[in-house]
């Protein structure tokens, strides 16, 4: 009995041993590792460390990393991919430093991870030795596009992957985007173009429009201009697709091939309206190259004008250099070329001065349409010249642009002055007989004082709707005529229906007008001549503003809105000396009653409202303090004076807000040196445009944000272009000396972004100017590549500063991009650039930026802008001192002060004379 009890207790033992040591040996398969270590701390850990605000324990961190190898590369792609932009920049830059072992990891996260693009800075710049790795990434399902796009981006460096990328356009499985992807990497690395160029032409074909659009830009990229790629270009001009018309226009006219001219203007003469357009727009940029075809143009230029307006306006484009054919057009047998050729001279305008003799000589025409318009022609080129047009336009003051042309001759005109004053008379209720009214008020006021007592005598005649244009000439006059004074004082108390007109011209008068401060008094008690009689008393005399602002503070307390705009607007327009206004603006700023373009108009008057803005700056109303910021953004350096609030802004629950705060410290400048850590704390948020003005502040900080180099350094990683531009451009404005930046800036020479790679050769420049000449070839071809504008005239400047010849070669390219003025004031930055590097074209920018002035399409902004650079010029722009003067007579807001401005630089004496003094 005891055996067997013991034989039970052994076999239970050894059935119990049995179970621990299979309990023991699932516990152990399912036990997780230990963490492998690396310098005693976990992957985990140094990934930690990378993040650290430290910089020694994150360099460290680093250096472990780069030394881990592979092993650390999936960690460091979920960094890149899930961190914060510290982390990711950081991960970024450990996986560059591991060079070919973090290719295929990167390659594989293309498709794997749910933002690609959060990898495609890193991979760029690893550059050749990923190319690989994304060449096998083509072939997969997912990714293959994202794989053929950076191929692109890489550039000329990812030539190897070129039998590959044309294999994927061949490829009947390629997906759409995956063919739109390999064509535009082939475009983007250019070579051997003998392969490339061939299989983008047979992309032109495709059957995908996506494809087919990618193909077009590709081969503006490699820009051969051989006969091949045109012709299959130009053939394209058919395409069904707008979109891919308008493209195939802009690449021809930047490969420069006189071959396309003919089909371009085929495409002109089309009704295809916007291809058209850009038809007319790629002929002109091909300037000279497009001269075969002015005789074609000059035919197309007769005839009715709403026809011949597109090949008049392309004519006008190319400027002086199609001038002598124009003067040949005047001595033509047909009368109706005659006239076109006039009509292309005097859109030309000053640049034209070459043919003022022949337009001369063309006044005593036979044809009597041909000898005014060569009369108007004279007048827009010359207009000191113009007196002998006088006679022709005065005849003819039943054409618009006759009387518009007696504004620009001015003073000389003074013959014209009777049938000038009749023309005022309205005769048909029609949109043209009113400009004729309109032009023939400014024409008189331009001539003058001989115009004055003619526009007195009908100030008091009771001719239908005449005094008041005669009493609105009045007050433009230059130098202001003390003897319309009682004249308009008569017309405010006879003619109260128009009393806002007489205010207005008594108070352009300014201080000559002080007699009328009891008529103009008068007129405040009456809601709709407030406003204007307001503005007049302060003009005349700035201690009325004591008086008048009060009364128009109630106008902007009041229920009426239009009441309360009126009121806005004048004391937009009274400016600072409408101090006591300051706190009503601020309330109807918290009300959320201005709009923005009334906020910008009142930019002269919120550094008086700064107390009241600092305020808003605290409501806990988001929308409130957007406004309070914007606002403040219109004081510029005034700023300074709320820096402590704004400081406080860069941590506002809002992005906006915080953004805006930047950008006002911006501004402010040097000045704003104690928000530099706020600003690099906003260096690390995960908002771009958060990011990105911080940056741009602290570049306009400059040296005194010296601590910010290295957070700006760790910013060329940024998954964002905006702040690795923005943070490239501001190391070496910040600190000349910081040689630790030259090679992560050199690094940056490889960027996507093309404007980065400008940015950090600008920083190399001001850092150590003797090594950077080999950024010359880089800045070549970006000067030539059909890519945003402003990257061509950034790439331009950088050729000067390194290399003044080189430079040089873009002078007919910039020549032709002056010539038109554009919407994104291109045509003011090439004037600028071509200023800069080549003196010798001083002149023939200035008169095409006087030529710039005169649209009547031309939005102040722009005006004002012209006029700003022609002052740079200095006496150097005397000859274009009447097309200034024009200005004066321009009623948008800051184009006369901008315009008195420009004559202080260029002809100071002249102000004088025109007592603007």
């Amino acid at each position: 009995m005891k055996s067997t009890r013991r034989s039970m207790l052994i076999q239970s033992g050894l059935l119990a041993l049995v179970l621990l040591v299979l309990a023991y040996w699932v516990w152990q398969g399912n036990r997780s590792p230990a963490p492998r270590t690396y310098e005693g701390k976990t992957l985990d850990q140094w990934l930690e460390d990378l993040d650290d605000p430290d910089y020694h324990v994150s360099e460290r961190a680093a250096d472990v990393l780069v030394n881990v190898g592979a092993d650390a590369v999936p960690l460091l792609l979920d960094a890149c991919e899930q961190g914060g932009p510290r982390l990711h920049r950081r991960a970024a830059a450990v996986l560059v430093r591991l060079g070919a072992s973090a290719a295929r990891g990167l390659a594989t996260a293309l498709k794997d991870k749910a933002q690609p693009q959060r990898v495609a800075v890193a991979l760029v710049r690893l550059g050749p030795v990923a190319v690989g790795p994304l060449r096998e990434a083509l072939l997969e399902e997912k990714g293959g596009e994202a794989a053929a796009y950076i191929l692109g981006l890489i550039g000329p460096r990812a030539a190897d992957a070129v039998p590959d990328l044309i294999a994927a356009v061949q490829r009947a499985s390629s997906s759409t985007a995956l063919r739109g992807q390999a064509v535009f990497a082939l475009g983007r690395i250019g070579e051997p173009s003998e392969a490339i160029v061939p299989a983008l032409i047979t992309a032109l074909k495709d059957s995908k429009k996506e494809v087919r659009e990618q193909a077009v830009i590709a081969l503006g990229w490699i820009g051969s201009p051989t006969h091949e790629v045109v012709s299959a270009l130009t053939a394209a001009l058919n395409d069904k697709e707008t979109i891919i018309a308008i493209k195939v226009c802009r690449v021809l006219s930047l490969l420069g091939s006189s071959e396309a001219t003919p089909d371009l203007l085929t495409v002109l003469q089309s009704d295809r309206h916007e291809v058209a357009v850009e038809a007319g727009r790629a002929l002109w940029r091909l300037g000279p190259k497009a001269a075969p075809i002015v005789p074609m143009l000059l035919s197309a230029a007769q005839g009715p004008i709403d026809k011949a307006a597109p090949a008049r306006d392309l004519l006008a484009s190319f400027g002086p250099d199609v001038v002598p054919d124009l003067v040949k057009q005047l001595r033509a047998n047909e009368a109706a070329r005659r006239e076109a050729a006039a009509d292309v001279l005097g859109r030309i305008g000053p640049p034209a001065r070459a043919a003022v003799p022949d337009l001369l000589a063309a006044l005593k025409d036979q044809s009597s349409s041909v000898a005014l318009m060569a009369a108007m022609a004279l007048a827009q080129i010359d207009s000191t010249r113009g007196g002998a047009a006088v006679k022709l336009l005065t005849d003819a003051l039943d054409v618009p642009g006759a009387a518009l042309a007696l504004a620009n001759i001015g003073p000389s005109a003074r013959a014209a002055v009777p049938d000038l004053i009749a023309a005022l008379k309205p005769r048909k209720q029609t949109a043209q007989d009113e400009l004729i009214r309109l032009n023939a008020r400014l024409a008189l006021s331009r001539i003058g004082a001989p115009a004055v007592p003619a526009l007195i005598d009908a100030l008091k005649a009771k001719r239908e709707g005449v005094a008041p244009l005669a009493g609105g000439a009045l007050g433009w006059i230059l130098p202001p005529p003390k003897v319309a004074i009682s004249a308009l004082r008569i017309a405010i108390k006879n003619d109260r229906a128009h009393a806002a007109v007489y205010a207005n011209s008594l108070g352009q008068l300014g201080p000559l007008a002080l007699p009328a401060v009891p008529e103009l008094t008068d007129l405040l008690t009456d809601a709709a001549t407030r406003p204007e009689a307001a503005v007049a008393l302060v003009g005349i005399d700035p201690e009325q503003s004591k008086t008048v602002v009060p009364q128009l503070v109630k106008d902007l307390q009041g229920d009426d809105e239009k009441q309360r705009q009126a009121a806005v607007l004048a004391v937009a327009r009274i400016g600072p000396a409408a101090q006591a206004a300051a706190e009503a603006l601020t309330d109807l700023l918290r009300d959320r009653l201005l709009t923005e373009r009334e906020i910008i108009a009142l930019q002269a008057n919120w550094a008086r409202a700064l107390p009241g803005l600092i305020d808003l700056l605290k409501d806990p109303e988001v929308e409130r303090r957007k406004l309070a910021i914007f606002a403040l953004a219109q004081t510029g350096t005034a700023a300074q004076a709320a820096l402590e609030p704004l400081i406080a802004a860069l941590s506002d629950r809002d992005d906006e807000v915080r953004a805006e705060a930047a950008h006002v410290l911006e501004q402010i400048g040097s000045e704003a040196a104690e928000a530099v850590p706020a600003l690099i704390a906003n260096l690390q948020v995960p908002q771009t445009r958060v990011r990105y003005t911080a940056a741009e502040a602290l570049r306009a900080i400059g040296a005194a944000a010296k601590e910010a180099r290295r957070p700006l350094l760790e910013c060329l990683f940024d998954p964002d272009e905006h702040v690795r531009y923005a943070a490239a451009l501001a190391l070496g404005g910040i600190d000349p000396a910081f040689t630790e930046a030259m090679p992560a800036l050199r690094d940056a020479l490889n960027d996507p972004s093309p404007l980065v790679r400008l940015a950090a050769i600008d920083s190399l420049i001001h850092i150590d100017r003797t090594n950077c000449m080999d950024s010359v070839p880089l800045l070549i071809t970006l000067s030539a590549k059909p890519d945003d504008l402003r990257v061509r005239f950034r790439a331009v400047e950088g050729l000067y500063e390194l290399a003044p010849d080189q430079a040089k070669q873009a002078v007919p390219w910039l020549l032709v991009e002056m010539t038109v003025v554009d919407a994104e004031f291109n045509f003011l930055y090439a004037a600028r650039v071509l200023a800069r590097i080549d003196s010798s074209q001083a002149s023939r920018v200035i008169l095409a930026l006087a030529s710039a002035l005169r649209p009547v399409d031309l939005v102040g902004s722009r005006r004002r802008a012209i006029l700003r650079t022609l002052g740079q010029f200095g006496p150097k722009a005397r000859d274009v001192v009447p097309e200034i003067e024009f200005m004066l007579y321009d009623s948008t807001p800051g184009v006369r002060s901008e315009a008195i401005q420009a004559l202080r630089a260029i002809h100071p004496a002249r102000v004088k004379q025109l007592g603007l003094d």
